[in-house]
């Protein structure tokens, strides 16, 4: 069997010989600026234009950024090895950037964190010229982020705020309150506060503004770890399985994907919501197809802040200057879960 060649990558090179002209005289007819006092006609221009076209030829990213050029494309890393595009919140985050990357006529690249990869190489391929600025979703105690507070590339954080990097969040400690309040007005005493894994900063706000307002308004809190897939941990399930009168009456989650989960897990058990226990959530994610429910969550609106990262993210790369942090407010939807 023959072997098929790899195709040959067109140059300037390969541009100027097709056009007939020496390689200066073909990357000033493509850049339209001179160098080194090199004037091109409109006619040798036209045909430089030409070659190019029928060869194929496209600017190198790399080639443009070290010429002080941009690239017109917008990356964004999460930090995460995987992104699952069905998931809600990725689906949200990912339709607001490329819905405001399309006005701003960029083009949204999308890095992965691969475990193969070590941070240099996971840096590298961040800054290497392929970007003109970068939008990210921190994870915690993130090695890569030290190098990025050293690198000249722009860089938004969101959801996650970052020291020395612009963030734009949405208020954790509001919507927390918000939930606290609400359900001491429903009259829940005892409560099961479902934590997050991961030290992420607003997770932390979460957790740490319920426990404050929930012990100033006299609620007891019993804080636990879920499976990471949201499924109940063993000494979950005992707590549920005590008598109803030493079980919490409500169980919050930190994330609305983990309560939708919960939900499935409390009907395995032949536990009633809400009538025999409540469940709240944190982000305003509505599921459809399931459960035939609606929860009651925080609306975080993360469309918004995909949108405004963009935004700012531009304001940097043309050297203008942004808030440490931008805060967008948060509402509490009423469900039948709670």
């Amino acid at each position: 069997m023959k072997k098929l060649r790899k195709k040959h990558k067109p140059s300037m090179s390969d541009v100027a010989r097709l056009a007939g002209v020496n390689r200066v005289t073909a990357s000033v007819a493509l850049n339209g600026s001179s160098k080194a006092g090199t004037r091109v006609s409109d006619a040798t221009r036209r045909r430089v234009i030409e070659a190019a076209k029928a060869l194929g030829y496209t600017p190198n990213a790399i080639a443009l950024a070290l010429r002080g050029e941009r690239t017109n494309i917008i990356g964004y890393f999460s930090g995460y090895e995987f992104q699952d595009a069905h998931d809600p919140f990725n689906a949200t985050i990912l339709n607001g950037l490329q819905r405001r990357c399309q006005v701003h006529r960029q083009d949204l690249l999308i890095f992965g964190s691969y475990q193969r990869n070590s941070v240099d190489e996971v840096y590298a391929s961040l800054v290497n010229g392929k970007i003109d600025g970068l939008i990210l979703l921190p994870t915690p105690h993130s090695p890569v982020l030290d190098q990025l507070l050293q690198s000249h590339l722009p860089v938004i954080a969101i959801a996650n705020p970052i020291q020395n990097i612009p963030s734009v969040t949405v208020d954790d400690r509001t919507g927390s309150r918000l939930l606290a309040e609400y359900l001491a007005q429903k009259g829940h005493k005892h409560i099961l506060y479902r934590a997050d894994f991961g030290e992420h900063t607003s997770t932390l706000r979460r957790q740490e503004a319920f426990l404050e307002t929930a012990a100033a308004l006299k609620m007891t809190v019993e804080v636990t770890c879920g499976e990471k897939n949201g499924q109940l941990h063993p000494d979950e399930i005992d707590i549920l399985r005590s008598p109803m009168e030493a079980r919490p009456s409500v169980i919050v989650s930190w994330v609305d994907s983990h309560a939708y989960v919960l939900l499935e897990e409390l009907q395995k058990l032949g536990i009633r919501v809400p009538d025999d226990i409540a469940v709240v959530g944190f982000d305003g994610i509505r599921l459809k197809p399931r459960p035939f429910c609606t929860l009651t969550s925080v609306r975080a609106p993360w469309d918004e802040v995909a949108v405004i990262a963009v935004d700012l993210l531009m304001k940097l790369i043309e050297g203008d200057k942004v808030e440490q942090e931008t805060m967008l407010p948060v509402e509490l939807l009423m469900g039948d879960t709670a």
